[in-house]
């Protein structure tokens, strides 16, 4: 590589450097970091309300009953779009990452900036299966109003579940556990600051574009994001985090299938919808963050 070439290219994080301070430097950039998540928040909004109305034109095109009454449905045509626009967070958050810090977008999957077969696999192996049987009960504990669904929603629900839903779940942890989180931490004057910064600010972002004034589906979008940034933290990379977030997802939305459950309601997070019941995920995620940290050493 020419010396030109070597000063244009994008820089990658050293191997040994955390996780969560691949954009320290010396000075801390907190303008520049506002100013990333704020473009990273932009996407997020910008790409679903595009989405929204992409999916709303489908629905007429297809005939679907009611749509274009300008009453907001909530349907399966819609909610792929949706989760399809989340997906692009991934490569939004490289670009943002690189254009404001010059740093690979690379480095977003994990240390070795790249996504390690490895971490993903044996995330599924032993996650994937507590997680399926978590959302069982919580189904089970919680269970919805009854909606309509035809066969061809169904179908549809089933695809975008399985295709799209697990790149929605990796858009929004390379945003808020990557991008969000890597940005925060840059704030902090040591390493015990940054850790504090990136998590608070990744965790508290994360909980509020999900729009929900329960206390308890707060709760456990709080200790999702606590819990998601210390895992990321502990190894190195964004793999374990995608497995969790995507298998949530994922049996959530089979089951709402499944069950024929009432997609309104099932997207109803205002305040009075959840319940003391929440509290059984933030102890299963606390016992999860405690067994991945006690096998795992970051980078010095």
């Amino acid at each position: 590589m020419s010396a030109a070439a070597a000063r244009t290219a994008p820089a990658l994080p050293g191997a040994d450097t955390p996780y969560h301070l691949a954009l320290a430097g010396e000075k801390r950039r907190i303008g520049r970091g506002i100013l990333a998540i704020v473009l990273l928040n932009a996407g997020l909004l910008g790409f679903g309300a595009a989405a929204a109305q992409l999916g709303a034109q489908v629905d007429v095109l297809v005939g679907r009953e009611g749509a274009g009454s300008g009453d907001r449905q909530l349907t399966p045509t819609v909610m792929a779009f949706a989760y399809a626009s989340s997906a692009l967070l991934i490569p939004w958050s490289m670009l943002i990452q690189r254009w404001l810090y010059g740093v690979r977008g690379s480095s977003l999957h994990s240390v070795a900036a790249a996504f390690r077969p490895a971490v993903l696999g044996r995330a599924v192996l032993f996650l994937g299966p507590l997680w399926a049987v978590w959302m069982t009960v919580l189904a089970v504990l919680e269970p919805s109003a009854v909606g309509t669904w035809s066969t061809a929603d169904l179908l549809l629900m089933f695809l975008v579940s399985v295709l799209v839903v697990p790149l929605q779940s990796a858009g929004e942890e390379y945003g808020y556990r990557g991008l969000v989180f890597r940005v925060a931490a840059s704030w902090g004057r040591g390493r015990r600051s940054a850790l504090v910064l990136g998590v608070v600010v990744s965790t508290v972002l994360f909980a509020a574009i999900h729009l929900s004034t329960d206390v308890w589906i707060n709760v456990q979008y709080l200790a999702v994001g606590a819990a998601f940034a210390l895992i990321t933290w502990r190894t190195g990379g964004l793999e374990t985090t995608v497995v969790l977030h995507a298998a949530n997802n994922v049996f959530a939305l089979l089951l709402l299938a499944v069950l024929h459950t009432d997609l309104g309601a099932s997207a109803d997070r205002s305040a009075g919808v959840g319940s003391v019941v929440y509290v059984i995920p933030v102890v299963l995620l606390a016992v999860v963050t405690a067994v991945i940290w006690r096998r795992t050493r970051p980078a010095a």
